[in-house]
């Protein structure tokens, strides 16, 4: 066979083979790309979601283990995405009365808004077990993309899993931020200032399994 013949016949059978390839590879990414929901039931208690007060006058941390959600997690290539959802309902800060104004229609109005969201656009890998989270965060019918530092934990299936009572893979994510509440809609009364601070800290930490 002439040379350029030979060439010709080797660049189209190359450029053929190329699309199958590339579904290939992708295919071998993502065969590590994990699906994960956060515990509940027996294993609710684990999760942990906090909102901190500091003012001059009076702090208090408000607590809930109520966070759902699901997550995706490729633990090679360290890439991921999810929603987590906080029940704002149950958040106690352990005083009765100042739950109730907490879930008043002047404040968060829980009755309305029962739920503070999180839903990411982008993860990207910082460095050891350190992300950080770009996407929608709604509070109060208020949503906003914001930038948030991540923690994120991965433990394949293994005797120490199972005796920890966990069902599969493990994920294990802590997010801590500052929000403002006058962003989302949020007005401190009066009759509460210097009492409750604008500026909050949440931290939400959970743990989800592939089972």
């Amino acid at each position: 066979m002439p040379t350029y013949l030979f060439t010709q016949t080797y660049v189209v059978l190359v450029m053929k083979s190329l699309p199958f390839a590339l579904i290939l590879v992708a295919g071998l990414a993502n065969a590590q790309a994990l699906n994960f929901k956060v515990v509940g039931d027996k294993l609710t208690y684990r999760n942990v979601a906090t909102v901190e007060s500091n003012t001059e006058f009076e702090t208090f941390t408000g607590r809930t283990s109520n966070v759902s959600g699901n997550l995706v997690f490729n633990p090679k290539a360290k890439t991921g995405s999810g929603k987590i959802v906080v029940d704002l309902k149950s958040i106690d800060t352990g005083i009765a009365a100042r739950n109730d104004h907490m879930n008043s229609e002047g404040w968060l109005n829980t009755a309305k808004y029962p739920t503070a969201t999180f839903q990411t656009t982008s993860v990207k890998f910082v460095k050891d077990d350190s992300y950080r989270a770009t996407g929608k965060f709604t509070l109060h019918g208020v949503t906003k993309t914001i930038t948030v530092p991540v923690t994120v934990k991965y433990r394949a299936e293994s005797a120490a899993t199972k005796q920890a009572g966990f069902a599969g893979h493990v994920l294990q994510t802590v997010a801590r931020f500052d929000i403002k509440l006058s962003d989302y809609g949020i007005k401190i009364p009066s009759m509460a200032a210097g009492k409750v601070a604008n500026t909050v800290q949440l931290v939400v930490s959970s743990y989800a399994t592939t089972k």
